[in-house]
Formats: C-alpha cells, sequence, structure tokens
C-alpha cells in the first residue's frame, strides 16, 4: 500500500555534537592566551617560593563604605516626597543613592 516506510524517530534531524567546548579550544592552542597562561602557572608551580598570583581588581565595584540607609534629618523630606507629591519609590530611591526596600521601609516605620 505504502511505497516508503513512515518512521517518527530515525529520520529527525539531530545536530552535530562538536567534541570540544569553544573553551576548552582556548586551551589547545599553542598561541592562544589561556594555554599560556596555564604554561605560565605551571612553571611558577614547579617552583617551592613560588607565590600566588596577585589580585588584579577589586571584585565588585563601588564605593569602600557605602551608605545602607538615609540618616534620620532627611526622613521628613523623603515622606513630603512620597505621600505629598506622589513620587514613586524608586524615583526618590535613586535621587538618595538607596534602594527602593530603604525607602518603603522608611514610610513602614513612619506609619507604625
Amino acid at each position: 500500500m505504502y511505497r516508503y516506510k513512515i518512521t517518527l524517530f530515525s529520520e529527525r534531524n539531530r545536530r552535530v555534537s562538536a567534541s570540544l567546548s569553544p573553551i576548552f579550544s582556548l586551551f589547545l592552542d599553542l598561541s592562544g592566551t589561556m594555554y599560556l597562561k596555564i604554561q605560565d602557572l605551571l612553571a611558577q608551580s614547579g617552583t617551592d617560593d613560588a607565590s600566588p598570583p596577585p589580585i588584579v581588581g577589586k571584585r565588585r565595584p563601588g564605593p569602600k563604605h557605602p551608605t545602607y540607609g538615609i540618616p534620620s534629618e532627611y526622613w521628613p523630606m523623603v515622606i513630603h516626597r512620597v505621600v505629598e507629591q506622589k513620587e514613586p519609590l524608586r524615583t526618590v530611591a535613586t535621587a538618595y543613592g538607596v534602594s527602593h526596600e530603604t525607602i518603603r521601609r522608611i514610610m513602614l516605620h513612619i506609619q507604625k
């Protein structure tokens, strides 16, 4: 009746899987950056007095001592902007350099 056999799973489209990930290829290239760094680290690890590599920069950018809140003398102005001027919490928070949750907590504290 049918000239060809209908199969559901034998004819499906399959992607060709790469044998190596793109990152791994950086280790294999003899002039690649990662290969050279690995070779340098391996050469240093053979010596007894090898020190750990220096830390290049900060892990997280930002101020050393961030402000975690708004001083209480600014609270009346914050309340005025949120309640009377109906500004969004995020707008007020951006003006004071804090999160909108900080402004929300101030409003909750005042309501109690």
